[in-house]
């Protein structure tokens, strides 16, 4: 089920953080201290900070350039009073802020003369170091603000950086994109953006190295972002697809390196996401890894987690986890990872069939039963379904010592034996893809008759809950004698769980 997953679009991570910056406009300082400590230095004594507070909203709600200018200009003639020298910490706390609120009416170097500050008047200033220096000051003197500053942090001047970066991207304007990345990266060393942009930057480049460096530390910088989770998961896949990729070309320690790093990312995704889309695409890579190394370390955890989180994880990671289980020969856990695919979509042939084939392994046949008797209620013109009846009367019948209960098991091993043989046609699944916005099956019926036969295949497609979704009938045929005939079932519907028909004929 392996397949090149996506990547995110351009503009995630800058609309994500443009959204969260809006709240900053107004009130800093209240949105930080209900996110977490409050940051309490003095911006209001004395007086002329006072002023160049109020001064503040009026910056923030101009239209024009020339309005906004006109207002920071006031701003920071209170702001550099000499009053203010008594209160150095808000004086530059509040010149930080004016610098930020500068850049977007004026652009990022304006001179000393343009925005009323003390000095020589032609000489300039780039406001996105200077408010850089001037809240590391503020946050070395009052570690609580961290959280208020940075959100001024990634206050209009990043959000727009950002999006200039992306933009030129989309151009591949490499070098443009860099020098916005950089700027953003000034300002908000600790936000995942500008690391997303150099990634995507080197990769454009074929610089391998630094793409796995910088998609690296973009995954870091979004660990403690909740609101950024399926991004995190969505890049975390990537990495474990592109070190893949660049491992099967590499030699030597650096083809190591790859496959390890690439293998742990994809273990990541597991462990940290096991709900998302990328994991059961995680779990089959992983499955892979394993076959290829031999290295059973992520294998192995992914089954120690999937049997403890069965109720976390989805149906097809699950499922996937399940896979792995049957190929490295450890059926117990098997059992226990297809149970909870059955139980999280209880209308999955592929899930009932391998739950109740790890069941025979470990010689639990009593409990096949009710597994086998759900699958062909689902797929009841396939015989390998069958069959699987009488694979679990003859564990029973191998099982016990009682001869009536022994002959009565074989009995009816026997008889489903048979009739799993004389079934004059088998309908198997070729491939069942389960989209968000699209539902496909192909299927392949066998006539097994000694003529040829035409055959309506009437598909009832159910979600989890076991309510229909769509209802199809297929038609297919006529199929020869011993010959083969394929169909298909598509519709523009997703959330299908699973699907049944009704027998054929």
């Amino acid at each position: 089920m392996f397949r090149m997953y996506r990547l995110p679009a351009f503009l995630t991570l800058a609309t994500v953080a443009a959204a969260a910056q809006a709240g900053a406009q107004n009130a800093a300082a209240a949105t930080a201290a209900a996110a977490g400590p409050v940051c309490d230095v003095e911006t209001m004594a004395p007086s002329e900070l006072a002023k160049a507070m109020i001064a503040r909203s009026k910056v923030v709600a101009a239209k024009a350039p020339d309005e906004g200018m006109k207002g920071i200009r006031e701003a920071f003639k209170s702001v550099f009073d000499k009053s203010t020298a008594q209160n150095a910490l808000g004086r530059d706390y509040m010149a930080a802020q004016f610098m930020l609120l500068a850049i977007e009416f004026g652009g990022e170097v304006q001179t000393r003369g343009n925005l009323n500050m003390p000095g020589d008047k032609a000489a300039t200033v780039d406001l996105v170091v200077s408010a850089d220096s001037l809240l590391k000051m503020v946050v070395a003197a009052k570690p609580n603000c961290a959280d208020e500053i940075g959100q001024w942090r990634e206050y209009k001047p990043f959000s727009n950086r950002i999006a200039a970066a992306y933009e030129a991207l989309k151009t591949n304007q490499l070098d443009s994109a860099e020098r916005s990345a950089n700027r953003a990266m000034i300002l908000s060393p600790n936000a995942p953006q500008p690391y997303d942009v150099f990634w995507r930057m080197y990769q454009a480049k074929g610089d391998e190295a630094n793409l796995v460096k910088y998609l690296g530390i973009a995954v870091e910088k979004l660990a403690t972002d909740t609101a950024n989770a399926k991004i995190r998961s969505n890049l975390m896949f990537n990495l474990g697809r592109l070190q893949g990729e660049f491992a099967g070309k590499a030699e030597g320690g650096r083809k190591a390196e790859l496959t390890t790093g690439s293998a742990a990312a994809y273990l990541q995704v597991v462990l940290e996401h096991p709900e998302s889309e990328e994991t059961p695409f995680a779990i089959n890579a992983i499955s892979t890894h394993w076959a290829l190394t031999k290295d059973s370390v992520p294998a192995l955890k992914v089954l120690e987690f999937a049997k403890q989180n069965t109720t976390k994880m989805g149906d097809m990671a699950l499922a996937q986890a399940g896979i792995i289980a049957v190929q490295m020969q450890r059926a117990a856990d098997a059992a226990d990872i297809f149970k909870g695919a059955t139980t999280a979509n209880p209308y999955s042939r592929e899930y009932l069939y391998n739950y109740a084939a790890t069941l025979f392994d470990l010689k639990r046949s009593a409990e096949m039963l009710p597994i086998v008797t759900r699958l062909v209620a689902l797929d009841p013109s396939n015989p390998d379904n069958v069959l699987l009846f009488a694979y679990a009367y003859k564990g029973l019948a191998d099982g016990t010592t009682d001869a009536a209960a022994k002959k009565m098991h074989t009995d009816s091993a026997v008889a489903y034996s048979a009739k799993s043989d004389g079934m004059k046609h088998k309908l198997e699944f070729r491939s069942f893809d389960r989209g968000k916005d699209k539902t496909e099956l192909l299927f392949e019926i066998e006539n097994r008759n000694t003529t040829a036969k035409s055959f309506a295949v009437e598909f009832e497609f159910l979600d989890k809950t076991g309510a229909v979704i769509e209802k199809q009938t297929v038609n297919v045929g006529p199929v020869a004698p011993n010959a083969s005939g394929q169909g298909k079932a598509e519709f523009a519907k997703g959330g299908v769980a699973g699907v049944r028909y009704a027998p054929l004929p």
